[in-house]
């Protein structure tokens, strides 16, 4: 029923619990896990590092370029981490992780469509906070304009 899953993984606490759930589907139908991580590129992303006591305070696309580099290095240990739980706890599933950039809901859309999954499981929230509140979650975004059926986890 389930031959590829597709988790997203941000580092939340509600992103491995959905990697548990996934972990327990894939179990029982044998399906591959695909762990997906999404840097955000959107300039939002960059503007709560930005203090006045910081030394990014003025914006560049210098210090735009160096945020970028150091949330590419963090999310990728994050989608190493989350791999690593999975296959620790059940050395025989098939695991592939994919590293993307871009907004995080379309990208989990986009990489469901292309990677042929038959599910997406996310958790409800991620790490957005009061960004994610006032502008929208990403699992609601995802869930309004995905095709396939979407597992949202609380």
């Amino acid at each position: 029923m389930y031959k590829r899953l597709l988790v997203a993984i941000d580092g939340s606490e509600q992103s491995y619990k959905a990697l548990d759930y996934a972990v327990a589907i894939a179990e029982k139908f044998g399906s591959e896990l695909v762990l997906l991580t999404v840097i955000p590129t959107t300039i939002t992303t960059f503007f709560p590092i930005i203090s006045p006591f910081s030394p990014d305070a003025s914006f560049s696309p210098k210090a735009y370029t160096k945020h970028q580099k150091r949330m590419k290095k963090l999310y990728h240990n994050t989608l190493k981490d989350a791999e690593e739980m999975a296959s620790s706890k059940h050395p025989t599933l098939n695991i592939r992780t994919i590293l993307r950039e871009g907004r995080p809901s379309a990208t989990i859309v986009d990489v469901a469509e292309q990677e042929g999954c038959d599910m997406i499981v996310m958790g409800s929230r991620g790490i957005g906070g009061i960004k994610g509140w006032v502008l929208g979650s990403t699992s609601h975004r995802v869930a309004a304009s995905c095709k396939k059926p979407v597992m949202i986890i609380k």
